[in-house]
């Protein structure tokens, strides 16, 4: 369910609102679908977090293709001409070096980089978040970024869903391997964006399907092991209400949307 500026926003739309990006309909069909209650001041919130969320997908898609490798935290590399690399396998961005186009030299060398899944799930946040923010604006808000787990991200919050159904494109989710071999510790579990269509994105597997996501992680279970690897009910998202007060573009198109009744056009922000 969807209530926008106290309106229920229902899964009838109008075409236009794929103005907003190739995911944009599904994306909002899922959420007004959902048990979940996705509750916003007004309708631009509820076209941010589509927006983001819409860009989060592309983003998986762009660091699959980076070729940035799969590593643990303590054979984590990266492009020193902007990041340095920490004892405990974090990027710290180098003073003086603009966030976005760091951000984009993991996209565009990636060969250069080597990192693990979970810094994996930020770093495509961040290239969702840049897409969406006037550059400026991200630099001034993330001068001293540091890419390192899920921790360490004052000004990018993330929230925690318990249980989401099938769940919403954007969102990331866990596949937990329960009986992981201890020689393979890294194996305990992949997070994974998921893409729609029944795809979802894992840094160090690639683009499958949950069920082959789950095959990829048993075969890394402990000898004589009984229990399968899943995937978990929960998500981790953005704080997409936190991160929509950064937003202060100005409309451009409008994107219409049913609700209930009537029709409102949403603005999309460039």
């Amino acid at each position: 369910m969807i209530l926008a500026g106290n309106e229920t926003m229902t899964p009838d739309l109008s075409g236009s609102i794929a103005a907003i990006g190739r995911y944009a309909p599904v994306i909002f069909q899922a959420m007004a679908r959902s048990h979940e209650r996705f509750i916003y001041p007004s309708r631009r919130e509820l076209t941010f977090e589509i927006r983001l969320r819409n860009k989060t997908i592309e983003a998986a898609q762009a660091l699959h293709r980076s070729r940035a490798a799969f590593a643990t935290f303590y054979y984590s590399a990266c492009n020193e001409a902007y990041w340095s690399l920490t004892g405990e396998g974090g990027f710290d961005l180098k003073p003086g070096r603009p966030a976005a186009e760091a951000i984009r030299d993991i996209f565009e060398n990636g060969e250069a980089y080597a990192f693990e899944c979970a810094t994996a799930m930020m770093i495509v946040f961040y290239k969702a978040l840049i897409d969406c923010l006037p550059e400026e604006r991200f630099n001034s808000i993330f001068s001293h970024l540091y890419l390192w787990d899920w921790q360490n991200h004052p000004f990018f919050s993330l929230k925690n869903a318990s249980r989401v159904g099938t769940g919403i494109p954007g969102d990331v989710r866990y596949f937990k391997n329960p009986d992981v071999n201890p020689q393979t510790p890294q194996w305990q579990g992949e997070n994974a964006v998921d893409l729609s269509g029944g795809l979802y994105y894992g840094h160090g597997i690639g683009i499958m399907t949950a069920d082959r996501i789950i095959e990829e992680l048993n075969q890394y279970r402990r000898q004589s092991a009984d229990t399968s690897a899943y995937l978990m009910p929960g998500a981790t998202r953005p704080d997409y209400l936190s991160l929509a007060a950064f937003d202060a573009g100005t409309p451009s198109d409008g994107i219409r949307i049913a609700a209930g009744s009537s029709v409102y056009t949403f603005s999309s922000f460039a």
